[in-house]
């Protein structure tokens, strides 16, 4: 039934998502800070294939402690799903979701229903358009389609996708046909596939400890030190790690007095901070490890819910969402950081969302030309308007870091010259060879001729 699919089909999917110009675009998505202001390697193609491979970790160990029988990565699509799960964000990650669904919503006001943008739903859109799962058997497309449905009561929002809670109702009551005929009674109330709840949390711990050691970057060894400390509350202990994970204990500096075994995971991590040698890296690694215990310890429910297993393992995995909470997603360190790249974006989507744009700005013959004729077409206004908002929603919401940046400095140069009638030389290396700081430094020269020539 499920598990019998010949892996060829698999594989060819993968190789095909890795290696598409859709997917290698995260690349240019920063997981939350510019690259300028010294983030982590990780962007959202780093993080996309962590995801993908510790969906599998989550849903083997799950597999495990079920029966020795049970293989949960059904169809082996979990890897895909993992990949994927991300595929439709856009520029500077959830920022630029929140932003442009804000404008979104706004612009359709009048309209006979909102249009949004939802980075979860706009997958579906990217792996249609890019045809990303059209290697795959019909049945193991639409299993891996509703593992991609992470709120079911979302759907409403892209009303073109509402077909999908079909296929999610179905693979729920396949997965536990499956389980029955192992033994297993679940009755699933999650609205989630198994695999998507193990994608979903494979997501999570990562962000767990990436944000963590993300903070390197942002505060000192000595701040984040006292961080941990005021924060982590658990007593969960190497030993009750080692349980689920190996740790390698030969990479720690510590006093010989101490037993390491008997050590708590809090009091561990400050020591690596204090080591004077290669204490980011060893930290790193740790963090990393405890991801892959977090990823294990997990079951699953007769509810079809995945839990986890040891309550001391559980409770350090919130006390980490509770520092990324307040010294990450919440520190006005980070906002302060964030500002300017939040403006490029929003002075970006409010040119083309309320402002007679360009054409020639967008650079895809697809969209310019789905304009051109809508522009032709006999629709009434407040269709039109609906159909231009939802052709722009899609074009925003494919566009990297490095294309807002270019845009918003083409926006700013043709803003100069329709105020000054200066005309100005070599834009194209202005807008697309130049860093922000420089653009701004050169702009601001321009300024200053145009005013001496008036």
């Amino acid at each position: 039934m499920f598990n019998n699919l010949n892996n060829r089909f698999i594989e060819e999917c993968e190789m095909h998502i890795v290696g598409h110009k859709i997917f290698v675009r995260l690349k240019d998505i920063p997981m939350y800070l510019s690259k300028k202001t010294r983030d982590s390697i990780r962007n959202r193609y780093s993080h996309s294939v962590e995801v993908g491979l510790s969906t599998e970790y989550i849903l083997s160990a799950v597999s495990r402690h079920l029966a020795p029988d049970v293989d949960l990565n059904f169809f082996h699509v979990g890897k895909i799903v993992g990949l994927v799960h991300d595929i439709g964000h856009t520029a500077f990650s959830h920022d630029g979701e929140v932003i442009l669904d804000k404008m979104l919503v706004k612009a359709s006001l009048g309209l006979d229903a909102p249009i949004r943008f939802n980075a979860n739903l706009n997958n579906f859109r990217r792996i249609e358009k890019y045809r990303l799962f059209d290697t795959l058997p019909e049945d193991v497309k639409k299993y891996a389609l509703a593992s991609l449905i992470k709120r079911k009561k979302d759907m409403k929002e892209y009303p073109e996708y509402l077909y999908l809670k079909k296929y999610l109702d179905e693979a729920i009551g396949t997965e536990e046909e499956y389980l029955s005929s192992k033994g297993i009674s679940v009755s699933n109330k999650t609205n989630k596939t198994i695999l998507c709840q193990a994608m979903d949390l494979a997501d999570e711990n990562r962000y767990r400890v990436t944000d963590i050691i993300d903070a390197l970057n942002i505060y000192s060894k000595e701040k984040l030190r006292e961080i941990i400390i005021r924060t982590v509350k658990s007593d969960v202990r190497i030993k009750d790690i080692a349980k689920l994970v190996f740790l390698d204990k030969e990479q720690f500096e510590y006093q010989d007095d101490l037993h390491i075994d008997k050590m708590k995971i809090k009091d561990l991590l400050v020591i690596l901070l204090n080591q004077e040698s290669n204490a980011k890296t060893v930290f790193q690694n740790v963090m990393n490890t405890l991801s892959m215990a977090f990823n294990r310890n997990v079951t699953l429910n007769e509810e079809g819910k995945l839990v986890s297993l040891h309550k001391e393992v559980e409770e350090l995995r919130e006390d980490f969402q509770k520092i990324a909470a307040k010294y990450i997603w919440g520190s006005k360190k980070v906002k302060n950081i964030k500002q300017p790249f939040k403006h490029y974006f929003t002075t970006v989507a409010e040119y083309f969302i309320f402002k007679p744009f360009t054409k020639s700005l967008i650079d895809s013959v697809t969209y310019t030309k789905a304009l051109e004729a809508l522009e032709k077409s006999g629709l009434d206004a407040k269709k039109k308007r609906a159909e231009e908002l939802i052709l722009l929603r899609n074009f925003l919401g494919g566009l990297t870091n490095s294309k807002i940046m270019e845009l918003y400095r083409a926006i700013k140069v043709e803003a100069f010259e329709k105020e000054t009638s200066y005309t100005i030389d070599k834009k194209e290396k202005l807008v697309c060879q130049v860093s922000m700081k420089e653009f701004e430094k050169k702009l601001a020269k321009y300024h200053k001729r145009a005013g001496n020539i008036k």
